[in-house]
This record gives structure tokens, C-alpha cells and sequence, in this order.
């Protein structure tokens, strides 16, 4: 017997509230990737968020610098590309 996707798929979600939040933290990481200037992205190794603060993980301790240098121009983009992420605030390891 066959069954509609998209009713389990909501079934799923509404039975595993962790993995609906868990999409929904990706998709947010998601959107910082986007707002992130193109030539530092190779130089990221991880983006994840804890607690509405955004830790940025790189490769280098000379990639940490150029973050930091670029970290108000990407809180700018963030703010004006995403208003409901304007708590966020940025941490670079």
C-alpha cells in the first residue's frame, strides 16, 4: 500500500521534535554560509550555533585573523539579509 511522503514526512516531524529543530539549525547555518564573503569560505572548517551565538571553526590561525578583520561586515549582512537573526552574535576559534 502505498502512502503520501509528504504526510509522513510531517507525521515524522510532529512525532521527533528534535529532528524538526535540527533541520531548522541548518538551515540557518545555511543562510550564514550565504552571507559569508566567497573567499574567506575556503578557509572555514565548520560553522555551528550554541545558545544564538555563531562559532566560526577555521583552518589557520591566519584565517581566524582575515575572519576577524570581515566579522562587522558579515554581522552587517547578516542583520540586513535575516532580521529575525539579530540576537546572533559571532565567535571565531
Amino acid at each position: 500500500m502505498v502512502k503520501d511522503l509528504k504526510k509522513e514526512i510531517t507525521i515524522f516531524f510532529k512525532n521527533n521534535p528534535t529532528a524538526e529543530s535540527a533541520v531548522k539549525e541548518e538551515k540557518i547555518i545555511e543562510d550564514i554560509y550565504s552571507c559569508l564573503p566567497k573567499k574567506i569560505t575556503k578557509g572555514i572548517k565548520d560553522v555551528f550555533l550554541k545558545n544564538h551565538t555563531i562559532i566560526i571553526k577555521t583552518t589557520t590561525p591566519s584565517w581566524r585573523q582575515e575572519i576577524i578583520f570581515l566579522k562587522k561586515e558579515i554581522m552587517k549582512k547578516i542583520h540586513k539579509n535575516f532580521r529575525n537573526y539579530r540576537d546572533l552574535k559571532i565567535t571565531i576559534l
